[in-house]
């Protein structure tokens, strides 16, 4: 394709990369610039000097050589080549270089020197204009998402087999395919559609017999299969014509593990966003049945649990209900003790109890591996504790023996009031999965009605108000998005980077700052909640803009908490989003404290270790406060050290901070991570971090938390495509 604007496409520091190579590559260079091929700037340099000289390009033909061409300029000589020619002999684009004059100067030569750099820039502006044309291919994107949306709303209490069907239905539609299929040999699970193909003899037989070897090669390749690329295939009789095309793709369950192959037959090619969307698929059947062969046909999945109890409360508003919610204690650690088939025991006797303990009228559903939801239809509160205390019992009771070892398990319960506390199944999950948080903070092993989260600190009244306004907050999306902006003191350079943070509205309109809220969130247990609101919201900000491609060249860091860092589902939470949403994970900075790392050490390096696979980067935040440990930080493999605002603040009247501060820099250097000086707020200051080799910095002197909204606006198309091109990080 054909750039439009090629401004779009290429960013200053990839630009003043080439134009360094150039100047080594040729003598005498005085300055160079980059034009539009309608004669706006894009790049002038090396020094800024030269951008008033070459606001527009007064060399530019109507015509322009296919080998360039030269004019003489005073004592110097101006040299004119086209970039991105096409097959009509159209540029897209125009490099000038202007050289002092000198009695050897010959244009050939200058070409030929110049040519394998032209080349270069010709080839990432064709890459990154093949990517836009990429994002800017929704249609097919939000049909695939409204896909996937769609299987997300199956009722799971149907039973396996139905979903599967349903699925397959779906995915026949959405790809126009001629067959889909699941296979999942330990389920006994083998499914068609149309299913008719099964019933036929002839034609059974043969898919019998592809789906058998489509399985056999998925296990042992352990990849996507696709007709022309890595698998060939033979003809199903009926289906497909002479040239069949498949597309296989492995079914991965929570170990690793290939479990089985989703599988579509075409005559189309299958294109690489096709791809993606059946592995997103596979991921949806392995969550819609992965608990199919330990619970019985009376739990319901997550969205038929909430159904069931919405359609019960509406018929009267009135009746007493309660929602407990269930999380087996520090089933990670029978995991890493005993592995994983022990915690899968540990699932199953967990499951069992519960399912005898609760009565026809309740309605369960297995949420995640280790968290269970009951809905306890007219019970009041002395029921539901009495219930709750019933199941906790008998699980403390439970020895499960494993291998010679008597592994006992315990669990944490929260209980939801309705209509006393909530009135509508969905808060009630969420406020119940709020006090199991709780009661699994205070230890395990015991029950937390939600009205009672903070009875132990009951004294701490206004906290106590707080956090009730924290948990209506979180229910009625009462938190907004800013950004504060982190700036480059690396030369010209400046890249889009910003710091997300949070502010809560109150219920009489008022904006407040973190400090008036998150010190309760951490107290009551709800950070991880916050963060995850925050992730979502941003990632939704992100995927909704109309940028998308200049985002992923920035980035945008997120703050975690050591909540967070001890929730067990947080990284398959990223991960999930990250997919769901489409936002690049290097556009994503994690930022850990210092504090939270200390804590759990070994925790904190495989959650770094699990983001870093991800794609995303990782900060360790407000570094020197109160450890200033060096020697974790070996085995951390962070990308940016955040040096505390407590050191940088005084740092002009504080000898120590000053040597503390360039002792992080020099660790930083050795550890090839970049360094970021928080709360930078005088011109001083920024310039005394910038002489020390800071990389970046952060504070009110370079600008103030602005709506996330509003930055987003100004990074749009208007900024970015008026000829003013973002300084971009090339580091």
């Amino acid at each position: 394709m054909r750039p439009q604007n090629v401004a779009s496409y290429l960013d200053a520091g990839s630009i003043a990369v080439f134009a360094q190579q150039i100047i080594d590559s040729l003598k005498h260079v005085a300055s160079l610039a980059l034009h539009e091929i309608d004669g706006r700037l894009i790049w002038a340099g090396p020094d800024r000097n030269a951008r008033e000289l070459w606001l527009s390009n007064p060399f530019l033909r109507n015509e322009l050589p296919q080998r360039g061409y030269a004019e003489h300029l005073g004592e110097n000589v101006v040299c004119v080549f086209g970039l991105g020619t096409e097959a009509a002999g159209k540029p897209v684009a125009t490099l000038s270089v202007t050289m002092k004059a000198s009695a050897t100067f010959d244009l050939e030569t200058t070409r030929r020197e110049i040519m394998p750099i032209i080349e270069c820039i010709e080839r990432q502006i064709a890459i990154n204009a093949e990517l836009s044309a990429v994002r800017r291919i929704s249609r097919d994107g939000q049909r695939g998402v409204r896909l996937l949306m769609a299987m997300d709303e199956l009722d799971g209490s149907a039973g396996p087999h139905d979903i599967l069907n349903a699925v397959l239905e779906m995915a026949m539609n959405h790809f126009q395919a001629e067959m889909t299929a699941v296979v999942l040999p330990n389920l006994g699970i083998q499914q068609t559609w149309p299913p008719s193909l099964l019933s036929d003899q002839k034609s059974g037989k043969a898919v019998m017999s592809t789906l058998g070897a489509l399985l056999s090669g998925a296990k042992m390749h352990r990849q996507v299969l696709v007709s022309d690329a890595n698998l060939k295939a033979t003809p199903v009789p009926g289906l497909g014509g002479a040239e069949p095309r498949f597309l296989c793709a492995p079914i991965i369950n929570s170990r690793d593990e290939v479990i089985g192959i989703f599988v579509l037959l075409s005559k189309e090619r299958f294109t690489r966003d096709q791809v993606r969307l059946t592995r997103a698929i596979c991921a949806k059947v392995n969550s819609l049945v992965r608990t199919a062969d330990q619970l019985s046909g009376q739990y319901f999945s997550r969205h038929g649990l909430l159904s069931h109890a919405s359609g019960v409360i509406k018929r009267n508003r009135t009746q007493s209900h309660a929602m407990l919610y269930l999380d087996i204690d520090k089933l990670h650690i029978v995991n890493d003790r005993h592995g994983h088939m022990a915690g899968d025991r540990v699932i199953r006797s967990t499951s069992r109890i519960i399912e005898e303990l609760c009565s026809s009228s309740d309605a369960v559903s297995h949420l995640t591996g280790d968290t269970f939801a009951v809905f306890l239809r007219g019970a009041d509160e002395s029921r539901a504790f009495d219930r709750a205390s019933l199941i906790l019992e008998t699980i403390d009771k439970e020895r499960i023996d494993y291998a010679g070892s008597d592994i006992q398990v315990t669990a944490s319960i929260g209980i939801a009031l309705i209509p006393d506390v909530v009135s509508d199944a969905s808060a009630a999950l969420n406020t119940a999965e709020v006090a199991s948080r709780s009661a699994r903070s205070r230890g395990g092993n015991r029950i937390v009605v939600f009205r009672d989260v903070d009875a132990s600190v009951a004294q701490r009244r206004s906290d106590l108000d707080q956090v009730n306004h924290l948990q209506s907050a979180l229910i009625d999306d009462r938190f907004e998005l800013f950004a504060q902006r982190i700036d480059s003191l690396r030369g010209e350079e400046n890249s889009y980077r910003y710091e997300i943070l949070v502010r809560m509205r109150d219920q009489d309109g008022s904006l407040l700052p973190p400090d008036k809220f998150l010190s309760a969130a951490e107290r009551y247990q709800l950070m991880a909640a916050i963060d995850r609101w925050v992730i979502r919201h941003t990632l939704d900000a992100l995927s909704a803009s109309d940028n998308l491609l200049e985002i992923s060249l920035g980035s945008f860091s997120l703050n975690v908490s050591a909540q967070s860092l001890a929730d067990d589902g947080f990284v398959d939470f990223v991960e999930a989003r990250i997919n769901e949403s489409g936002v690049p994970p290097d556009a994503l900075v994690f930022e850990i404290t210092e504090t939270a790392v200390v804590r759990n050490i070994e925790r904190a390096q495989r959650i770094v270790r699990q983001l870093r696979r991800l794609g995303c980067r990782v900060a360790l935040d407000d570094f020197g406060t109160g450890y200033c440990s060096f020697a974790y930080l070996k085995d951390l493999p962070v990308q940016y050290i955040k040096v505390d605002g407590v050191f940088v603040r005084d740092i002009l009247e504080n000898p120590l901070s000053e040597a503390i501060v360039l002792s992080m820099v020099s660790i930083a250097g050795v550890m090839r991570a970049l360094t970021v000086a928080e709360h930078v707020e005088t011109d001083l200051v920024l310039q005394r971090v910038r002489q020390h080799g800071v990389d970046f910095a952060q504070g009110f002197v370079l600008g103030r938390p602005e709506p996330l909204a509003r930055v987003l606006d100004e990074m749009g198309p208007g900024v970015l495509h008026d000829g003013r091109l973002p300084k971009t990080d090339t580091g």
